[in-house]
C-alpha cells in the first residue's frame, strides 16, 4: 500500500484589515478639478483653432484665442455651478428617504454626507474657474499651450495625409488633392469638436 506524503503547511500570515485611507480634502479635489478643466479648455481651443484655420482660412489671432480660453473657462464654471445647485436640490429630499438606494441616481439619507461634499467641491470649482477666466496669466498660458498643440497637430496631420496620398498615387500630391485632404481633416475635427461638446454637456 502506497502512503501519500503529507503536504507541508505554508504560513501565509494573519489577515489584518487595510489601514483606512482618509478621503482627499475638498481643496485637493478642487485643485484636481481645476487641472482637468484647464486641460479640457486647452483641448477645446486647440480643436477650434484647427477647424477655423482649415475651414475658414483664419490667421492666428492671439487676442481672439485668449477670449476663447476665457469663454471656455466661464462655460465650465457655469456647468459646475449648475451641478452644485442640482445636488443641493437633491439634498432637500434625501433626509426623508431611509434605507438603501435602489440605483445610482436614487439617493438616500445615508448619502447626505457624500452629496454635501460633492456640492461643496462643485461650488468651489465653479468659483475657482470663474476667477481663472479673468486671470490674464492663466488665460495666456492656456492660449499658448493651445496654439503650440495646434501647430503640432497641424504639422503631423498634413504630413501624414500627404504621405498616405503619395503612397497610393505613387506621385506627389496635386494642389487639388492636398486641398481635399485638408477639407477631410477639417470635417473630422468639426465632428470631434461636436462630440467633445456633447460629452461635456
Amino acid at each position: 500500500m502506497r502512503w501519500f506524503r503529507r503536504r507541508r503547511r505554508v504560513n501565509v500570515g494573519t489577515y489584518t484589515d487595510p489601514i483606512p485611507v482618509p478621503p482627499p480634502s475638498i481643496e485637493a479635489q478642487i485643485d484636481d478639478g481645476v487641472l482637468v478643466a484647464l486641460s479640457a479648455a486647452r483641448l477645446a481651443v486647440t480643436n477650434r483653432l484647427i477647424v477655423r484655420s482649415l475651414r475658414d482660412g483664419q490667421d492666428y489671432d492671439e487676442e481672439r484665442v485668449r477670449q476663447r480660453v476665457a469663454t471656455e473657462l466661464e462655460k465650465l464654471a457655469a456647468e459646475k455651478a449648475k451641478d452644485a445647485k442640482r445636488i443641493r436640490k437633491v439634498l432637500e429630499t434625501v433626509g426623508d428617504k431611509p434605507g438603501a438606494a435602489r440605483g445610482p441616481s436614487d439617493f438616500r439619507a445615508r448619502d447626505a454626507k457624500t452629496l454635501k461634499r460633492r456640492a461643496k467641491v462643485s461650488e468651489g470649482l465653479a468659483e475657482r474657474l470663474s476667477e481663472l477666466a479673468v486671470d490674464p496669466d492663466i488665460v495666456g498660458d492656456v492660449a499658448d499651450r493651445a496654439h503650440a498643440a495646434f501647430l503640432d497637430e497641424f504639422a503631423v496631420s498634413v504630413a501624414s495625409g500627404a504621405r498616405a496620398f503619395d503612397e497610393v498615387r505613387g506621385a506627389p500630391l496635386s494642389a487639388m488633392d492636398r486641398n481635399a485632404a485638408l477639407q477631410g481633416l477639417s470635417e473630422d475635427l468639426e465632428a470631434l469638436e461636436r462630440s467633445t461638446r456633447a460629452t461635456a454637456d
